[in-house]
């Protein structure tokens, strides 16, 4: 018998009916798009409404319902945010016990948290736009967020590319470079390579060194994936990150070179030498933050809480084991910035430990995990982008060198780009993330019906 939806009239009746259907389908994507991509502008401006509370938290806290569900489209992403609310409660409950015998500054307490949780939501937020639209564009809309957020004032006002524009730019950079590569479909890499090379360029000569050499390392990555793959992953992600540890000590060493040598400016070469002078490492000397990280945790290993103040002891805990790497300690940076009203360790690991316990550095070392395993993965497979790759390299850096608040941002996008989309019907993760949510949206945006 014949099938009678293949006869013309019927047909053409049941298309007529559908059609309504799949225009309102349209509609309330293309308008859910467009609520998602302002979301993301919001969270990277971090416009304040209460201290560091912003619109941003607000905007994603409401929006909690929906990008909760698209959770469970990507593997770990539950995880991670479990771990976050598990880190807060322990946060809260050791700024009890630590009140004991400290201070508690409630501004700094309410601050702690909302940090925190502008992470949990930004991740979320993250994840939930990228079921709506390619990577590029998320990148883009927080990119413009996080440029639009800039002031010049403040510690910007001294380096304005180093201290404001610098990220923003290299994260919008990056997103149209994406793109481009995709929309002609081609040139991705030599594209990415050129970006890459005159944003080190401008970084060096703006005297942001540690921007320079991670713009470098992340564009010797992406010309290694111009060599062919290995037939085995497994192994390929092996060698990857073996290789990935030894360009690190590569890019090291020529930085320090150029620096020491005075390629990129007179202060770069007078700050790196005296640096290196004090502690025989550019880097131990110029992040002596992290010998009072350590000193703190061998002191209280659990952490200290929320909101709490430096005790005279942490403070001579701290110093004691910065004076071992014979920097001097009795400074206004140490005592005022470092130890003033509240724990700043100048490394989100750290900050994260004693702001929130084992919790808070479980959940970093969780996030370093991560990024350490798709930069294996992804260039293995030689699939990292230019911009994801940035993000997973800067992260790493932030992890042990910069201050949580500022790193943030860039640490939630990073995240949420990398967690990698299982796929719908299999349960397994699909290679290229959100390959099928980028073509839907293209054709969207074309006027045709996503298939």
């Amino acid at each position: 018998m014949a099938d009678i939806r293949a006869r013309g009239p019927f047909r053409s009746a049941i298309d007529s009916a559908q059609l309504p259907e799949k225009e309102t389908a349209l509609r309330w994507k293309r308008a859910t798009s467009v609520v998602a991509f302002v979301l993301l502008v919001l969270l990277g401006m971090r416009q304040e409404i209460n201290q560091l509370l912003t619109l941003g938290d607000v905007a994603a806290l409401a929006l909690c319902p929906v990008w909760l569900f698209s959770l469970r489209f990507y593997r770990r992403a539950r995880s991670v945010i479990a771990l976050g609310a598990i880190a807060l409660v322990m946060g809260v409950f050791l700024s009890g016990f630590s009140a004991l015998d400290h201070q508690l500054d409630r501004v700094s307490y309410f601050n702690n948290a909302v940090t925190l949780c502008f992470l949990l939501l930004s991740i979320g937020a993250v994840l939930w736009a990228r079921t709506l639209m390619p990577d590029w564009l998320v990148g883009l809309g927080f990119g413009a967020g996080l440029f639009l957020g800039v002031s010049g004032t403040g510690r910007a006002a001294e380096n304005l590319w180093k201290f404001g524009y610098a990220i923003p730019s290299i994260i919008l950079v990056l997103s149209l470079v994406s793109y481009a590569s995709r929309r002609w479909d081609r040139g991705q890499r030599f594209m990415e390579m050129s970006a890459l090379l005159g944003l080190a360029l401008l970084s060096g000569l703006n005297d942001a060194r540690s921007l320079f050499g991670m713009l470098m390392l992340t564009l010797v990555t992406v010309i290694w994936q111009l060599i062919p793959r290995g037939k085995t992953l497994r192994r390929g992600a092996a060698k990857t990150l073996l290789l990935f540890a030894s360009m690190i000590l590569v890019v090291y060493n020529l930085g320090t070179s150029l620096l020491v040598e005075g390629y990129l400016g007179a202060n770069a070469k007078d700050r790196s030498i005296e640096q290196i002078s004090l502690t025989g490492s550019l880097l131990l000397g110029a992040r002596p933050e992290m010998a009072a990280t350590a000193a703190l945790f061998q002191s209280q290993p659990w952490g200290f809480g929320l909101g709490i103040t430096p005790s005279l002891d942490d403070i001579m805990v701290a110093k004691t084991g910065m004076a071992g790497l014979h920097y001097e300690p009795n400074n206004g940076y140490v005592e005022k910035y470092m130890f003033g009203k509240f724990f700043e360790l100048h490394s989100v690991i750290g900050d994260m430990w004693v702001l929130f316990g084992i919790g808070g550095a479980i959940l970093a070392l969780v996030i370093l995990t991560l990024v350490i395993r798709w930069i294996g993965t992804s260039v293995a497979r030689r699939q990292a982008s230019g911009l994801v790759l940035f993000l997973a390299i800067f992260t790493l850096w932030n992890m042990c060198f910069s201050p949580m608040y500022p790193s943030v941002p860039t640490m939630a996008l990073a995240v949420g780009l990398i967690l990698s989309r299982r796929s719908e019907a299999q349960g397994r993760p699909v290679s290229g993330g959100s390959a099928a949510a980028s073509r839907g949206f293209v054709l969207s945006m074309d006027g045709n019906l996503p298939k």
